[in-house]
């Protein structure tokens, strides 16, 4: 009896990335890096926020704000109550 393997683990790439690079900056460089990322919203993915930078790719910056999502969440109970009446 024959039996097949299953693949485990993550799927392969078609391309996968696999060239590194290294680079040093200055304290400077470093305080103006850090508040690109702030800026950008992408704390969270420096390479990711790298390879944009260096490519010229555009990257969307979505920024939440607290009192919208008050406003949002007042307006969705606000709707739920019409429906309750209907």
């Amino acid at each position: 009896m024959t039996t097949t393997k299953k693949r485990i683990g993550r799927p392969t790439t078609t391309d996968p990335r696999v060239h590194r690079y290294n680079f040093k900056l200055t304290t400077e460089e470093n305080i103006r890096f850090k508040q690109m990322l702030c800026k950008a919203g992408l704390e969270h993915n420096r390479s990711r926020f790298i390879v944009k930078r260096i490519f010229n790719e555009e990257f969307v910056v979505i920024r939440r704000d607290p009192s919208k999502v008050q406003f949002i969440a007042r307006l969705n109970d606000f709707y739920f109550q019409f429906q309750k009446l209907g």
